[in-house]
């Protein structure tokens, strides 16, 4: 029996609210990102406190205490939640990896890490995640957001075809 996903009207009728209680009470919008470089932030201090010599590791302790005492971590974290629970709620929670069936396990694996590194190195480089400039540059109607999310979405026709293979058998294959 397959599985019914959410109207997509509605689910974006209930993120667009979100995001805008998240406007109205954190003074900014979405971003998953900075948790990372928190955590990070957090264990090279936790293994070597001279790492708070660094004034970038410094800065995610600048009220003290915790790098993770940060509104994004608990976000974060309630995505993680929020996505099993969905998942459990709907009958798809599985572990299984998202690929061809032919394609090999370990090299999805390797490309899956190689690109979430340039992902994560290009999001710091740029201050943001994808989704974060997405949604929170589109409400707040930025022209370079605009510019931002036809180049990734254009950047994404133009090279899928050379990772095909990792997520569709060709038919000429099969045979």
């Amino acid at each position: 029996m397959e599985k019914k996903y959410w109207n997509p009207y509605f689910g974006g009728v209930v993120l667009g609210t979100m995001l805008f209680l998240v406007f109205a009470i954190a003074s900014q919008g979405f971003g998953a990102s900075g948790t990372f470089s928190r955590a990070t932030a957090q264990l090279l201090v936790n293994s070597d406190k001279s790492w708070l010599d660094n004034a970038y590791i410094a800065s995610y302790f600048h009220h003290g205490g915790s790098a993770l005492n940060n509104w994004t971590v608990f976000e974060t974290l309630g995505i993680l939640l929020g996505g099993f629970a969905s998942a459990l709620l709907a009958g798809r929670l599985m572990v299984k990896p998202d690929k061809a069936p032919k394609y090999p396990l370990a090299k999805r694996f390797l490309w899956a890490l190689v690109g979430g590194m340039i992902v994560e190195f290009a999001t710091r480089l740029d201050r943001g995640c994808t989704s974060g400039q997405g949604l929170d540059g589109m409400v707040t109607f930025s022209v370079g957001t605009w510019i931002f999310m036809f180049s990734v979405f254009g950047a994404a026709l133009i090279f899928s075809p050379l990772f095909r293979k990792q997520w569709v058998e060709d038919k000429e294959e099969e045979e």
